[in-house]
């Protein structure tokens, strides 16, 4: 069997309690989680990160919550600083410009999200029941 770098710097009597086939179902979940190099892993990896995102059993703590708001910032600034490069100059009211300037934009990413959803619809239709 092969020594993995987690089984030698993790003694055993770090987790007392569990016993040897718990303790090796739990290191052998650890390298699973882990690998990353091929195609199902990668899949199963970002299912169980984004599965634990939307499940929301945990909270954010505070310098989680700080960070999101200070992403969110920056994100929102660099969008309204470049609408606002792109905003039409003229005579034309408000909502002739907001369709003459980012209407391409907008019917670009409504196809996108469009293809997306009607992508998503079709294959959980075609899943296996769980």
């Amino acid at each position: 069997m092969e020594l993995f770098f987690w089984q030698t710097t993790i003694p055993w009597v770090i987790l007392p309690e569990m016993s040897k086939d718990a303790k090796n179902d739990w290191l052998r979940d650890i390298d699973s989680r882990q690998r990353n190099a091929v195609f199902p892993d990668t899949v199963q990896n970002e299912g169980r990160f984004w599965r634990n995102i939307w499940s929301g059993k945990t909270s954010l703590n505070l310098a989680q919550w700080a960070g999101l708001v200070i992403l969110f910032l920056f994100l929102g600034g660099s969008v309204i600083f470049y609408l606002r490069m792109l905003w039409p100059e003229g005579q034309a009211s408000w909502w002739q410009k907001v369709i003459n300037g980012y209407g391409v934009y907008v019917v670009v990413l409504g196809a996108i999200v469009a293809f997306i959803v009607i992508g998503n619809r079709k294959a959980r239709r075609k899943a296996p029941k769980r």
